[in-house]
């Protein structure tokens, strides 16, 4: 088995290609997944293999998530790396040097078995809930249910939990998400995060509702969070396949209010431990940009071309007002909640202390992206020129609301359009990480031109 992984280690460019392509036709993985797990046929009709997620880096590894009739399946090739340092594999695909394992089993994430599990994950839960640490109240039973995977890197969990109070004997039931971390490193500093942002005075004052961090339990690497109510922001500015092409007023009212409560965390004065400094990012954005170059050579050169010119800009933003404070540090419309009594903001996983106009740029740049999907899925019809346009509006209004109630200086704009430039940078890889034949990558970093040029220096720096 290692000879076939140290082989793949080895793979050219071209070798990678192949395997890749391989990897990305489900009907083809299909019967080599079955095989690999010993998967029972229903009367020896083929199992319906989908794809559900990638995670491509040339020369690094590619990670597919399938699902293989009702099991998740996770393969990963690996390129570069010494036999010591892969993980064990539970089987491999010798065609492709791929490693195979039941998503359960996932390597990266060790507490996922006990969580999957009702009844260890309940005595873990007993271990962990103040309540039941008091011994007021005790889990009787609990249920999982999985909400989001990225395979080796997180999980998300509704957990329903049946409690007994001691004293009354009445039956409860508790509802909350668990979040499944990859390393120590992220997990513990993020429940401390929570903790500090659901006592500050923005969500005290109800400027902001954050979600509630309930316990963490270490072993199983897992933060527990109260739930928190309303409709996701995405929903109500509308999905690429929504019939309404000049959008939803919801949307517009949903924008506007989001605007003001990112503002509040912004502001609020709060400090974290971690640092998200831009140019280390923008220096591994040139780094993934050559990666891509081995296997597509005009993608990944215009994007290196583009890492570049964020790099030459990086000296304009303390001229334009660079500041630090709490930031979310992955702001996007998917999460926001919009509700009748505030607008809840969730997963901070990625908060720390940065420019707060890289959260405005990547909010920004999620509107730009879903504009970018209409035109690419519909074909600039007309419909969906509409659709941009109207996408374009939000843009405004989202970078003029969070203006008004910050007290932003006109310089702040600025920096907004070069972070709007360097997430449109950072989807383009990620999306090439997730479908390397697609042309959204490409569009991604065309509309990142269009963001550098409106800055003073945009013309200069413009190819």
């Amino acid at each position: 088995m290692q000879s076939v992984l140290t082989e793949a280690a080895q793979a050219t460019g071209d070798e990678q290609r192949r395997q890749v392509e391989q990897a990305l036709r489900p009907r083809a993985m299909g019967p080599l997944l079955e095989q690999a797990i010993a998967a029972p046929r229903d009367q020896g009709a083929p199992t319906e293999c989908r794809i559900l997620d990638v995670k491509y880096e040339p020369g690094d590894y590619c990670t597919v998530l399938y699902q293989l009739g009702e099991r998740l399946v996770i393969g990963t090739i690996s390129w570069g790396k010494a036999d010591d340092e892969l993980p064990p594999a539970q089987q491999v695909i010798a065609s492709l040097g791929m490693q195979i394992y039941l998503f359960e089993h996932d390597p990266a994430l060790p507490g996922l078995e006990i969580a999957r599990d009702p009844q260890a994950l309940a005595r873990a839960l007993n271990d962990a809930l103040p309540e039941c640490q008091s011994g007021a109240a005790r889990v009787l039973h609990c249920r999982s249910t999985i909400l989001r995977y990225r395979p080796g890197r997180r999980c998300t969990l509704r957990i329903d939990a049946w409690l007994r109070d001691t004293a009354s004997g009445a039956r409860s039931r508790r509802t909350f998400f668990g979040k499944l971390y990859h390393s120590q490193a992220k997990a513990a500093p993020a429940y401390q995060e929570l903790q500090l942002l659901a006592e500050s005075t923005p969500a005290r004052t109800g400027r902001v509702i954050l979600a509630r961090p309930a316990a963490f339990l270490p072993d199983l690497l897992m933060i527990l969070q109260e739930p928190v109510s309303g409709t996701p922001l995405e929903l109500l500015i509308g999905h690429v396949t929504g019939a309404a092409a000049d959008g939803d007023p919801r949307g517009e009212s949903g924008i506007a209010r989001a605007a003001p409560a990112l503002a509040a965390v912004h502001t609020a004065g709060l400090t974290a431990g971690r640092e998200r400094p831009i140019a280390a990012e923008v220096k591994r954005f040139g780094k993934r940009a050559a990666r891509i170059a081995i296997v597509d050579p005009a993608l990944g050169a215009r994007l290196g071309e583009l890492a570049t010119a964020l790099a030459a800009g990086l000296a304009q933003l303390p001229e334009w007002g660079a500041e630090l404070s709490l930031v979310h540090g992955d702001c996007k419309p998917n999460q926001f909640l919009i509700g009748p009594d505030g607008v809840a903001i969730l997963d901070f996983d990625h908060c720390g202390m940065a420019d707060p106009a890289n959260d405005v740029g990547t909010f920004l740049a999620t509107l730009r992206q879903l504009g970018i999907r209409h035109r690419l899925k519909q074909r600039d019809s007309a419909v969906a020129m509409l659709r941009v346009r109207w996408l374009l509006e939000q843009e405004q209004r989202f970078l003029d609301g969070y203006c008004a109630a910050s007290a932003r200086e006109p310089q702040f704009r600025l920096r907004a359009a070069w972070y709007e430039a360097a997430a449109l940078l950072r989807k383009a890889l990620r999306a090439f990480g997730r479908s390397p034949r697609s042309p959204l990558p490409a569009a991604l970093a065309e509309e990142a031109w269009r963001c550098l040029a409106m800055l003073p220096a945009g013309e200069e720096q413009k190819q």
